[in-house]
């Protein structure tokens, strides 16, 4: 099997880049997981599935042959790491990834059989997604509270070195809304800024009919989590509860359902099966201006102030951005009109280029390419290889833009980049090469999956 690493670079202040000390990386560096060297995956892993980035912590996601396991780097003070990292303090203890324990056996049988299936991160709080065949997902909450993160209704700051693990209970919420159905529900994404969550929940009822809702708490002032509802218009500061998010008629009538969704600091966008884009919250950095005009669109993702939708046309695709470019983040260049949506500026045609994935930060972005007609000699996929078995495999880049003050763009600099630079094949991989394959980033921070050849 392909031998996988992950690799980190950015901000680094309370050692989430996982590299064994708390200074940032201007370079991509190997992370290290407890008990096995820098850049060496636990035994069993079969792939990184999610990362998710806060502040200063990080969750990582990996499928294994033993299932899921979450683990955890960075600052765990507020609970956001579990309680095994509440003590935390110093590099030697937070600079490297550690399994988090969730206590799920002590916690009551209704959790017996439960297992991590999905992750998400606020500013200092984190999310987890627990799953269970037949059965309806758990939501678990961590950390910090400040803006009725933890969607429990409001805690006290006390309370957190207790138990800092909390179930959202989103039971209630459908009993309050819909009566007492017999249903099962399933969480299918979250998407979360610094301060507010929204999450996609598929209910299917026992006579074989399901139906979609959204449901978002947290950071409120802008309608980032839905309208007002009710005789007041006026948007309270935030919302410590789950609630029903009910998006505009004139905006949704005829998109379809919603196959995605992604948060910005104060706004949130959704991706329907149409295509189409619609949007809740904040306009004043136009991170949505002209959304609604674009079709064909096949993901989206945004950055604190900015909204980045892969459009398919006939060469191929293009990235369509809007919002701040204060950081060079709209990857254009200098332009006078910076802030209208336009196309990503790429130093080559979507004709030799098949783009994979595109991975927002707080405010810069990556993107993940496939060359076209282009191969390098790679480990097979096969499970059963021999020692000197190779196989072809697509060659692969990684383009990166935007916000580079903690070096997060990973090539040696802290200098902002206003258009597409390649950052992965490095120029000079003799120290740490290996083909990308997958790629996140968080709030100045960068990672890169690398397959490499035994």
């Amino acid at each position: 099997m392909p031998s996988l690493s992950l690799l980190s670079a950015g901000s680094n202040a309370r050692g989430q880049l996982a590299t064994g000390n708390d200074e940032d990386a201007h370079l991509f560096a190997p992370c290290i997981f407890a008990g096995h060297s820098p850049g060496i995956l636990p035994l069993g892993t079969r792939a990184v599935t999610q990362i998710a980035c806060g502040s200063n912590h990080t969750l990582v996601l990996l499928s294994t042959s033993q299932g899921s396991q979450v683990w955890g780097s960075g600052d765990g003070r507020k609970g956001q790491l579990g309680p095994s990292h509440l003590a935390d303090s110093g590099p030697a203890s937070t600079s490297h990834f550690r399994r988090l324990d969730f206590g799920l056996h002590s916690r009551g049988r209704y959790l017996e059989g439960y297992s991590p299936r999905l992750i998400a991160s606020g500013w200092e709080t984190s999310y987890v997604v627990l799953s269970c065949a037949g059965r309806d997902d758990v939501l678990i909450s961590m950390g910090a509270d400040d803006y009725g993160n933890l969607g429990v209704g409001g805690v006290k700051e006390k309370t957190v070195g207790r138990d800092p693990i909390h179930v959202v209970d989103l039971q209630l919420l459908f009993d309050t809304e819909l009566g007492n159905v017999d249903r099962t529900f399933t969480i299918r994404s979250l998407a979360t800024g610094p301060h507010h969550i929204v999450i996609q929940v598929n209910l299917a009822l026992k006579n074989g009919t399901s139906t979609q809702y959204l449901v978002g708490w947290g950071a409120a002032r802008h309608g980032q989590v839905g309208y007002a509802t009710g005789s007041s218009q006026k948007l309270p500061l935030f919302y410590t509860s789950p609630r029903i998010i009910a998006l505009g008629l004139d905006d949704v009538q005829g998109l379809g359902s919603i196959q995605s969704i992604a948060a910005g600091n104060q706004h949130s966008v959704f991706l329907h099966s149409s295509g189409r884009l619609s949007a809740l919250g904040s306009n004043r950095k136009a991170q949505l201006r002209g959304l609604g005009t674009l079709k064909d669109v096949i993901s989206v993702g945004c950055t604190w102030h900015g909204t980045y939708a892969t459009v398919r046309n006939t060469s191929g695709y293009l990235i369509m951005a809007t919002g701040s470019h204060s950081r060079g983040q709209l990857g254009r260049g200098v332009v006078r009109d910076a802030v209208s949506l336009g196309s990503v500026d790429f130093p080559f045609p979507p004709s030799s280029h098949r783009l994979v994935k595109v991975a927002c930060g707080s405010e810069h972005v990556l993107s993940l390419f496939e060359l076209i007609g282009m191969e390098d000699f790679a480990p097979s996929s096969g499970d059963l290889i021999s020692q000197d078995s190779e196989t072809r495999a697509p060659r692969m880049e990684v383009w990166g833009w935007g916000w580079n003050e903690h070096g997060n763009l990973g090539m040696g600099s802290t200098t902002d980049v206003d258009v597409p630079v390649l950052i992965w094949p490095p120029a000079d991989p003799s120290e740490y090469g290996g083909r990308a394959v997958d790629i996140w980033c968080g709030n100045g921070t960068s990672w890169i999956v690398i397959e490499q050849r035994k």
